[in-house]
């Protein structure tokens, strides 16, 4: 695996692989790795002859520097993770390499009205700083196909938004949520949770289930309502459980076959998301 700081080293070489006809996968993260992200680096594999894996903890999707302060940082180890899976090349720019001195960040406002539901209520601004960093990084890494996880679905649609946009030659994979043994989603800020915590977390995907199963034109509202309330007894504290419409998450005002159920919990200082997503 090849390390690369510099953006203009990575354009420069990756410019060479295209020039060679050379797919090139990028799976974009921040780094403290686990197997849901070496997931998608299994994915890029698979598709892509080359791939590119970012470690960036990007600044302007942070809203409170508290936060950004306190995400994991474990350089070694995900280094160590990523040669595991034979990834290609890993993209670790400092902060200065990526922005320069000024932390100007782009405005999502014209994506639609689904930007300021749900994480976007949440966490304002958020999904700015999100397209500007992959605007930023697509031009360095010029890949062929990306790869996210549906664990940040509405963060999916934003990406994909971009890439319609402006990368229309790109692919974006939506690739599967990786999970623990006991359900619950994997994430870097999983490490936060207390053994306690922990072991309350895998019940935010046990009240999706609970919707998911009841998902019929009879149950599907009283189950919600059900989910709703379990998630928000203590230690819990209940963010959101919405049913919504796949593409627009609009909130579903009556019973439609396909949708997705998404979530938002805080377990003590650390703010866990996950959701479900029901087909016909």
């Amino acid at each position: 695996m090849i390390l690369i700081k510099k953006s203009g080293d990575l354009l420069s070489h990756i410019s060479k692989l295209r020039a060679s006809n050379l797919r090139i996968g990028f799976v974009p993260t921040m780094g403290a790795l686990h197997l849901g992200h070496l997931s998608l680096i299994e994915a890029a594999k698979k598709n892509c002859d080359v791939v590119v894996c970012s470690i960036f903890v990007n600044p302007t999707q942070f809203n409170q520097l508290s936060d950004l302060n306190s995400y994991p940082r474990t350089i070694e180890n995900d280094i160590q993770l990523l040669l595991s899976c034979s990834c290609d090349i890993l993209f670790h720019p400092e902060v200065t390499e990526i922005y320069g001195e000024t932390l100007e960040k782009e405005s999502t406002e014209d994506y639609g009205t689904f930007i300021h539901l749900l994480e976007g209520a949440s966490r304002p601004g958020h999904f700015d700083g999100v397209v500007t960093v992959l605007r930023k990084l697509f031009k360095i890494v010029l890949p062929h196909q990306v790869f996210f996880g549906q664990k940040d679905y509405q963060q999916c649609l934003v990406v994909n938004m971009l890439i319609q946009r402006s990368f229309p030659e790109v692919k974006f994979n939506l690739c599967p949520i990786a999970r623990e043994i006991d359900g619950l989603a994997m994430s870097s800020r999983n490490v936060r949770l207390t053994a306690s915590e922990r072991l309350l977390a895998p019940k935010i995907y046990e009240n999706l289930q609970l919707v998911a199963q009841n998902w019929n034109l009879t149950s599907w509202q009283s189950a919600m309502n059900q989910a709703i309330e379990n998630l928000s007894n203590e230690p819990f504290v209940f963010e959101y459980l919405s049913a919504c419409d796949q593409n627009s998450l609009e909130e579903l005002g009556s019973f439609q076959e396909d949708a997705i159920i998404l979530a938002a919990v805080r377990l003590g200082s650390t703010r866990l998301i996950d959701n479900i997503i029901i087909q016909p």
